[in-house]
């Protein structure tokens, strides 16, 4: 007789002098999230967050919720928005998905779409979160997209998201520094590369302010870079 048991979504199979151990499917998802994210009656909801942001303009952080969201240090605002399935095809063509968002009493999206012709280089990141698991950011179960159109009517403001254009983007992606950490900005300061978790509410981005604060083992700059302390 063989013994199925449940331990942090691994499934251990137990038969008198043989034990075999399934490995976690998803490996970036911490072990603790996996029953949840595969089990539809594990009791947590997953919602969707979203991140509109258009150069210029604040990030608008909302959730598709009954109410606030936090998640990441950060607040999601409580929103009427839909977010379509994303098509699988084996012809070439890119993958789009539709987002639409529901306009607000001041109409801020399309104030913001309007005055930027059309929202240009815009960006929009879509987060699944579980209820129960909020305090865990998990970058896996986010996904950056492109935003290919912007369209609006009386209630809702529609985007047709895709991939980012590679003849767009940076390449690098960062410029690497020997001096100055890249997470030291005030929007990825305590974000989840920087991890930092204590009182300081700023970072100059050196690795002595770094190490000051116990948290230099996140440091994201390259002292390897300074060419007057590599060898070789």
């Amino acid at each position: 007789m063989i013994d199925v048991v449940w331990k942090d979504s691994d499934v251990i199979f137990i038969d008198t002098d043989v034990v075999w151990q399934v490995a976690a499917q998803y490996p970036e998802i911490p072990p603790f999230m996996e029953k949840d994210l595969i089990d539809p009656y594990s009791g947590g909801a997953w919602l969707w967050l979203c991140e509109v942001l258009v150069p210029g303009y604040s990030v608008e952080r909302l959730a598709r919720n009954t109410k606030n969201v936090e998640y990441g240090r950060k607040q999601y605002q409580k929103w009427n928005l839909d977010i379509g399935k994303q098509p699988f095809a084996g012809d070439g063509s890119i993958p789009r998905v539709q987002l639409r968002v529901g306009q607000d009493p001041d109409r801020t999206i399309e104030n913001i779409i309007n005055e930027t012709e059309g929202a240009y280089g815009c960006t929009v990141k879509l987060i699944r979160v579980n209820e129960k698991f909020l305090d865990s950011h998990v970058l896996a179960l986010e996904v950056n997209y492109g935003m290919l159109v912007a369209e609006s009517d009386f209630e809702w403001v529609y985007f047709t998201l895709g991939i980012p254009n590679p003849l767009t983007q940076r390449i690098p992606l960062r410029i690497g520094s020997s001096k100055i950490c890249p997470w030291a900005i005030p929007e990825l300061f305590k974000g989840p590369e920087c991890q930092y978790t204590g009182g300081d509410a700023s970072c100059k981005g050196t690795i002595v302010d770094c190490r000051t604060k116990g948290n230099a083992v996140h440091w994201g700059a390259e002292l390897g870079l300074d060419p007057n302390v590599t060898r070789v």
